[in-house]
């Protein structure tokens, strides 16, 4: 089951992938670069305030009901704990605008600016809200319950994205198409939850939940802003056009991210779980097969990207944005680093060992900030100091170096505390990769990829490359096949969907 569950949050995660796509093609076509920076800096501004919407009381939710703790009390708790924290956000978001511009009588690049600020800070604080639900259900393991809504969001918001690209409403309708799709993410995962028992809240469960958040709070407040500092650093330095082009490029290689990111939701609380039970060899075995899975996943379409960057750009985005082409060419690899450290994450966290995951994650935002800010600056003139001035670029390289020195340290301790080496064999995914990744790159050389059919025959014959080549390694196996036709079973993934549905 645990494999339906995981290739229900791939599929959804492809799907969401696909809409998001046409989405951002719309934008590429008949909006300016300039414009979906607007957006890319709201966004990237409100989220590094959205610290507060969390403070590690997500995770620490999911982890107390997969201990098995009192689920009224813990809904109860959670509930008025994230409503005070919605509230936080909003209005410490507020006031720091109200000291940039009265107290330090600085402003933003544009009114536009501003605005799409003020509907993004709406966005955030119903997000914050909606994840009283989706919480829950990942502590329950209801994957369906906790993706499908999601979809809802991103169908709507692609919905709405594709009309106001289409009549040129501007970047404020786009803010808006964001918030609009949050209002549907809220009402269905509501619709889903409105059977659970919320009781009164308790302040000793509070208290329990504390103690798990404050290192978990520190691990999501960095990671917010190692995620995104650098769009805003880029607006301060550059300006909106290069920040439209780094949002872009980056939201190709974030839903790699976002499907390891979720199915790290799961393996999260069958940890804890399992830890609860003291069944360490289960939680090594379930680590090991998920790194190789993953692993197997993403090797193939990180280098892909690389290597086809200029047709991808060319074709799945515009000619506007190809000046993010070295972007696209250094970037992904961050979504690589990313995807081989969670199951490893998700040990840690599952076995009562948040602390690692915080010393990793404030060593990653240290080097992360450092290297943004020498990197992306031409200089700083207030200081007179030269730098780099690599603008997006700079970016792309911070962000790189900082998720391969948190792979390096997560896999270190792991290997300290459980002396778990992972799978050698994974060097084998790499290799079949690289194979891959000269055959396509020959092939590019040769062959002018101009349309969207050309890209998709040289993805498929590289992906066929890579799977013979893991073939005679006997790293994918008929065993992995039958196992992958079985898991990815249309007629079992509606019924399993239904069940939950239903509540059974």
């Amino acid at each position: 089951m645990i494999a339906r569950k995981s290739a229900l949050i791939i599929f959804i995660q492809i799907l969401n992938g696909i809409l998001g796509y046409i989405g951002l093609k719309f934008i590429a076509l008949y909006m300016e670069p300039w414009e979906y920076g607007v957006i890319g800096f709201a966004y990237g501004f409100v989220a590094l305030f959205s610290i507060f919407g969390q403070l590690g009381f997500d995770q620490a939710h999911v982890k107390r009901i997969s201990e098995g703790k009192n689920l009224g009390t813990c809904i109860g708790t959670f509930l008025a704990t994230k409503t005070f924290l919605a509230g936080l956000l909003a209005s410490l978001t507020i006031s720091s605008i109200a000291v940039w511009k009265f107290l330090l009588g600085r402003g933003f690049e544009s009114p536009l600016h501003e605005q799409a600020v003020y509907v993004m800070i709406a966005y955030f604080v119903l997000f914050t809200l909606t994840q009283i639900m989706i919480s829950t259900f990942n502590a329950k393991k209801e994957i369906a319950k906790a993706q499908l809504p999601l979809f809802v969001y991103t169908l709507v918001r692609v919905v709405a994205t594709i009309f106001v690209a289409s009549y040129g409403l501007g970047p404020l309708a786009l803010a808006y198409a964001y918030l609009l799709g949050e209002i549907f993410h809220f009402v269905f995962a509501f619709f889903l939850f409105r059977k659970y028992p919320i009781e009164k809240p308790s302040l000793g469960c509070f208290k329990d939940y504390s103690k798990f958040a404050l290192p978990m709070a520190i691990v999501t407040s960095c990671t917010i802003i190692m995620t995104n500092i650098d769009k805003v650093i880029i607006q301060l330095f550059w300006s909106a056009t290069q920040v439209g082009e780094y949002f872009a490029v980056y939201n190709l290689s974030r839903y790699i991210i976002l499907f390891a990111a979720s199915v790290g939701l799961l393996l999260f609380p069958t940890i804890s779980e399992h830890h609860t039970k003291n069944n360490i060899k289960k939680i090594k075995s379930l680590v090991i097969k998920s790194e190789r899975y993953l692993s197997m996943i993403v090797f193939p379409i990180v280098t892909m990207m690389i290597i086809l960057a200029e047709p991808i750009i060319h074709i799945l985005l515009s000619d506007k944005y190809m000046p993010a082409l070295p972007v696209l060419q250094v970037l992904p690899l961050f979504t690589l680093l990313a995807v081989l450290s969670r199951p490893y994450e998700s040990q840690l966290v599952g076995m009562n060992m948040p602390h690692i995951i915080r010393n990793r994650v404030i060593i990653m935002v240290i080097i992360n900030v450092i290297l943004n800010l020498a990197l992306i600056p031409k200089d700083i003139k207030s200081i007179g100091i030269n730098l780099a001035g690599l603008g997006a670029m700079g970016a792309a390289i911070a962000t790189v170096a900082s998720y391969f020195v948190g792979l390096i340290y997560t896999r270190v301790m792991v290997w300290r505390l459980t002396r778990v080496t992972g799978n050698i064999r994974i060097l084998l995914h790499a290799l079949a990769a690289g194979i891959m990744g000269i055959i396509l790159y020959q092939i590019s050389n040769m062959f002018f990829i101009a349309r969207w059919y050309h890209l998709l025959g040289v993805a498929l014959l590289g992906l066929g490359v890579y799977l013979s080549v893991l073939y005679l390694f006997k790293e994918f196996t008929k065993d992995d096949f039958n196992f992958l036709i079985d898991t990815l079973n249309v007629k079992k993934m509606f019924g399993y969907i239904k069940e939950e549905i239903r509540g059974k």
